[in-house]
C-alpha cells in the first residue's frame, strides 16, 4: 500500500491536502465513522468460520482516509486502487461500501451538506463568519463577433489556458 492514514499523519499539510481536514477533526470524525462503520457491518457481516480475504483497509483511520481522499482528490479508480494497493474492483466496492457509511456520519454528527435552499440558508445562519476562497477552473468564452460586444467579454489575456 503507498497510501495510509499512519505515513500522514504527522504531515499537517499533506492530510489537509489529501482530506482537508487537520489531524484533529480527522480524528473526531473517525472515532463517529468507527461506531457507525460497526453498525454497518453488523447488519452485513458474514460468519468468519467460512473464510474470506482478510480485508484491505483494516484500521477505521484508513478506511476514512481512503475515502475522504477519493472525495478530496477524485482520481480514477484504477489510480486509487494501485495507491492503496488493491484492485479496481475493490476499490470500486470500497467507494460504495465507505461513501454510504460517511453519508451516515456526517448525518450523525450534523455536518451532512443540505440539498434543499432552504436547509442551506438555516445552515448559514448557524454557522460563524469566516473567510471563503473558492477554487474555480479557468474556461473558455466564446466571444461574439461583433467588435463592440467582443469587448464585453475581453479578460486581457493574449493566449489560450492549456
Amino acid at each position: 500500500m503507498i497510501l495510509d492514514y499512519e505515513s500522514v499523519k504527522d504531515k499537517p499539510k499533506t492530510l489537509k491536502a489529501m482530506t482537508s481536514l487537520d489531524r484533529s477533526e480527522f480524528e473526531q470524525l473517525c472515532s463517529v465513522f468507527d461506531e457507525v462503520w460497526t453498525e454497518h457491518t453488523q447488519q452485513h457481516e458474514k460468519d468468519p468460520a467460512k473464510g474470506g480475504r482478510k480485508p484491505i483497509l483494516k484500521t477505521r483511520q484508513d478506511r476514512l482516509f481512503f475515502i475522504l481522499f477519493y472525495l478530496k482528490v477524485y482520481p480514477l479508480q484504477a489510480v486509487l486502487a494501485h495507491l492503496f494497493g488493491m484492485s479496481q474492483g475493490q476499490a470500486n466496492f470500497y467507494i460504495y461500501e465507505l461513501s454510504a457509511v460517511l453519508r451516515k456520519t456526517l448525518e450523525k454528527t450534523g455536518d451532512l451538506p443540505a440539498r434543499l435552499p432552504e436547509e442551506m440558508l438555516v445552515k448559514l445562519t448557524e454557522e460563524e463568519a469566516q473567510d471563503v476562497g473558492i477554487d474555480g477552473t479557468e474556461r473558455r468564452v466564446d466571444r461574439p463577433k461583433d467588435a463592440v460586444y467582443q469587448k464585453r467579454y475581453y479578460s486581457g489575456k493574449k493566449r489560450l489556458i492549456r
